[in-house]
């Protein structure tokens, strides 16, 4: 994937890495990952056919969490990591306009922590987003359990760097009943952590989803469309029924794909979905995906 990497700096928060592919006139593909990834976690996806095709007419912006992207240097001590809350009604509309993106449409795709981040955008600028597709995203604050969790995870990386304990906690949280998963995903996931990551900066992000606001009763405020996504194996698959119930009905429609980590075990279903979701907005209507071509080969051949 061709991308120009670009270095945002931001009123309060420091410098903010993005990575931008395509024509800047289009209107913006917005990307933000979750916690224990950084861009790079979308490319595969992004990266099959059917979503190739749909991402050739936008403007790709892709943003890393401060101090989350590949071979980052340590955070200083009194860095003010931004808050979810900042993540979303600072970072982002400080990004797109230094990027000098010409359109004002946004549709969005994140996961976890950053579904989480678009929402607060969402609802701040409701009428520059068009949709969002949310992949395990949760309206609510950590419960007690998940804060035990994400707290030890945190101390542990701050104590030790990338640790057992941590990564455990991290593969649960991307992928649920790892047992399951592609072996393959994991290990890769697990050098991710081990040679890429800053520990110290992990802990700043997961320590900040940890502290995240509960919105959940402003969900109805959201003007634009909502996918949401989780899988049947997903860690979070209650917290996206909450999350999902609490939304207007006439804008969101929830999907529940098998597996995990969705993008890992279903690309093909969720790019199809992701297609669909984005002609009902009236957008990217030329475009195929590789199972409709075959249809209308089929048909063609058949006639």
């Amino acid at each position: 994937m061709e991308e120009t990497k670009e270095v945002v700096k931001t009123d309060k928060f420091g410098d903010v890495t993005v990575y931008v592919s395509g024509d800047r006139k289009l209107r913006v593909f917005l990307t933000v990952h979750d916690i224990g990834q950084n861009h790079k976690s979308f490319h595969p996806f992004l990266l099959h056919e059917d979503m190739k095709a749909i991402l050739s007419k936008f403007c790709i912006v892709q943003i890393t969490v401060p101090g989350q992207e590949e071979g980052a240097e340590t955070l200083p001590n009194d860095y003010k990591f931004p808050t979810m809350q900042e993540m979303g009604t600072e970072v982002i509309p400080q990004v797109l306009a230094a990027l000098g993106c010409k359109s004002k449409d946004v549709v969005g795709l994140g996961v976890g922590a950053g579904a989480n981040i678009l929402c607060r955008y969402a609802m701040m600028s409701a009428y520059d987003v068009l949709g969002l597709c949310l992949l395990e995203c949760s309206a609510e604050s950590a419960g007690f359990l998940e804060w035990g969790q994400e707290k030890i995870a945190s101390l542990q990386l701050n104590m030790k760097g990338m640790n057992p304990t941590s990564e455990s906690y991290l593969i649960w949280h991307h992928y649920g009943n790892a047992k399951h998963h592609k072996l393959k995903e994991v290990h890769a996931f697990h050098d991710n952590l081990y040679k890429t990551m800053n520990p110290h900066n992990l802990a700043c992000f997961v320590e900040t989803y940890m502290a995240r606001t509960n919105f959940i009763d402003k969900l109805k405020t959201m003007k634009c469309r909502v996918l949401m996504v989780t899988g049947s194996r997903s860690a979070h698959v209650r917290d996206v029924e909450r999350t999902y119930t609490a939304m207007d009905r006439q804008n969101s429609e929830i999907l529940k794909l098998d597996g995990g980590d969705v993008m890992d075990d279903n690309p093909e279903k969720l790019a199809e979905s992701m297609l669909f979701f984005l002609q009902g907005l009236g957008l990217v209507s030329s475009v195929r995906s590789k199972k409709m071509s075959r249809g209308t080969s089929l048909s063609g051949t058949d006639a």
